[in-house]
């Protein structure tokens, strides 16, 4: 029947979308830890945005280790910022 079938794709699609994202991310994006420029950091959040578009449109379903990711680069991005903002109003 088309109806389950249907249903038994969208159940394997997460698992297929996890697999695929470990896959994209493994060798390409670094810990969030070595980044030491915000270009760097901004570079890898705008390229982990695309594939999370991308896994939005080809499979209707995001990995959470997406989020986590995105939110770890955030929060590095973050960091940055504000050690940079210290400095320059130290300085002044």
């Amino acid at each position: 029947c088309i109806r389950d079938r249907y249903l038994i794709m969208k159940k394997m699609d997460p698992k297929k979308a996890e697999k695929e994202f470990k896959k994209l991310t493994r060798h390409k994006f670094p810990r969030p830890e070595e980044l030491t420029q915000l270009r760097q950091t901004r570079k890898y959040m705008l390229e982990l945005h695309k594939i999370i578009k991308h896994f939005e449109k080809k499979f209707h379903y995001v990995p959470d280790e997406a989020f986590l990711l995105f939110n770890a680069y955030n929060m590095k991005q973050e960091k940055m910022l504000f050690e940079k903002f210290q400095e320059e109003f130290s300085n002044s």
